[in-house]
C-alpha cells in the first residue's frame, strides 16, 4: 500500500505533535511492506523522516490551512495514487479518492466549547463532525472518547477503535545525573519540586493547582516550589493575575516551552507530578512522568484514570483538599512515594509507540479492505 499520512501538526506544540512524530517514527521502523508518503506544511522539516517520501503542501494561517486540507491535499492524495490517508488530528478533506482514516483525540472542543478560542471553535464545529461520519475508520486515544464518539455521531463501534498512545522509550533509561544538573540550572528549577507539565488553558484546570499549592503551603511553608511547564496557550491571564494576588510569584516558575531531549531531565527533578484537567482524551504528560518513576496525582475524569490506573493518585479536579492531601500524601511519605514510583514504572512499560504502530496498521488494513 501507498499510505500518506498528514503531519502537519509537527509544526505545532503539545499532544498531537508528540503523537505524530511517535507514531511515524514507529511505523517506519517496524512496516517494511508498504510505502510512506509524509506530507508536511512547512519546508524547515523536510529530512525529518527519509524513509519516507516527504511532500509539502503549504498552510499554516487559518485560511491556508483550511485550502491545504480541503483541496491541496485530496489533489495530492490522487496525484500520488495513495491508497489510503491517515489524517492523525481530527480533520481530514471533504473529498478523498481514496479510504481516510482519522484520529480524533477528543470531543473537547463541542463538548467544552469554553475552554476554546472563538476561532477554534468555529473550525472545530464545521471539522470534527465531518471527519467522525465521512471518515473511513476512527481511531481514538481512550474508551472514554471512544464512547463519546459513538453516543454523539452515532458511530458503528465496529468502525472505531482506541489505541493508547506511546512515550519516548529514552524516558525508562537511566541518565547522567550532571547533565541532569545543568539542564535544570538552564532553566532556573532548584533541586525538587512539584511539576506540571502541559499547555496553559482553562481545561488544565491549573488555577485548581494554584490554589491547591496555596493551600498546602499555608499548611507547610517549607514545600518546594511548583514548576509549571508548556507554552501559554489561551485565557491565562485570570491565572497570572491570580498568583500574584496569592503572593506566589516567587514560589511558582514558569518555564515556557521545553524541548524534547531536555524534558526527560526536568520530570527526574520532581518530587511530585500534578495534572489535574478538567477533562482529557488522553494526557500524555502523566504517562511520561510514570515512565520517569515520579509519583503522579491526576484527576479521577474522563481518560486519565485508563491512562495511570492504580499507578498515581486519582481526585476531583476541583476538590481543593483533596488534592493538597494527596500532594502531602507524595511529600511526606517517602515509602508511598517510593511505591507510587514502582507502580507508575510498572505501568508506563505496557506502553510503546511500537505497539501502537502495530495496531494502527491493523486498522490500514481493515480500511482498505472494507473499501474494496
Amino acid at each position: 500500500m501507498r499510505i500518506a499520512i498528514d503531519a502537519s501538526t509537527i509544526s505545532t506544540q503539545g499532544g498531537p505533535r508528540t503523537y505524530v512524530l511517535g507514531l511515524l517514527e514507529a511505523l517506519l521502523q517496524i512496516d517494511k511492506e508498504n510505502e510512506y508518503i509524509v506530507y508536511y506544511n512547512d519546508p524547515v522539516h523536510l529530512g525529518r523522516f527519509p524513509k519516507a517520501r516527504e511532500i509539502v503542501l503549504r498552510g499554516i494561517s487559518p485560511v491556508a490551512r483550511l485550502w491545504r486540507e480541503h483541496v491541496l491535499l485530496p489533489l495530492a492524495c490522487r496525484r500520488e495514487k495513495i491508497d489510503l490517508l491517515h489524517c492523525p488530528k481530527s480533520a481530514i478533506p471533504f473529498f478523498s479518492s481514496c479510504p481516510v482514516v482519522v484520529t480524533l483525540h477528543d470531543l473537547i472542543p463541542l463538548s467544552h466549547p469554553e475552554t476554546e478560542k472563538f476561532a477554534a471553535r468555529v473550525y472545530w464545529r464545521l471539522q470534527i463532525p465531518n471527519a467522525a461520519k465521512r471518515s473511513d475508520f476512527i481511531i481514538t486515544d481512550s474508551e472514554d472518547a471512544r464512547k463519546e464518539i459513538i453516543n454523539d455521531f452515532n458511530v458503528a463501534p465496529e468502525r472505531i477503535k482506541a489505541i493508547m498512545l506511546g512515550f519516548d522509550p529514552a524516558m525508562l533509561e537511566l541518565r547522567d545525573q550532571n547533565t541532569g544538573v545543568t539542564v535544570r540550572d538552564r532553566y532556573g528549577l532548584p533541586e525538587r519540586y512539584i511539576l506540571y507539565v502541559g499547555t496553559i488553558q482553562p481545561r488544565k484546570n491549573i488555577d485548581s493547582v494554584i490554589e491547591a499549592y496555596f493551600a498546602l503551603r499555608l499548611e507547610s511553608p517549607t514545600v518546594p516550589k511548583l514548576v509549571i511547564v508548556g507554552r501559554k496557550g489561551w485565557l491565562y491571564d485570570s491565572l497570572f493575575r491570580r498568583i500574584s494576588e496569592l503572593a506566589l510569584t516567587d514560589k511558582v516558575i514558569f518555564t515556557g516551552f521545553i524541548p524534547d531531549e531536555d524534558l526527560p531531565f526536568i520530570y527526574d527533578g520532581a518530587q511530585v507530578f500534578i495534572y489535574i484537567s478538567l477533562f482529557e482524551g488522553f494526557g500524555l504528560p502523566p504517562l511520561e512522568a510514570m515512565a520517569c518513576g515520579v509519583p503522579v496525582v491526576v484527576s479521577n475524569t474522563t481518560s486519565l484514570p485508563e491512562v495511570v490506573g492504580d499507578a498515581g493518585i486519582s481526585v476531583m479536579p476541583t476538590d481543593i483538599e483533596a488534592i493538597v492531601s494527596a500532594l502531602k500524601t507524595v511529600l511526606d511519605n517517602s515509602e508511598i512515594a517510593e511505591k507510587m514510583k514502582k507502580k507508575g514504572l510498572e505501568r508506563a512499560r505496557s506502553f510503546s509507540w511500537e505497539r501502537c504502530a502495530r495496531e494502527t496498521l491493523e486498522i490500514y488494513s481493515i480500511a482498505i479492505r472494507n473499501s474494496q
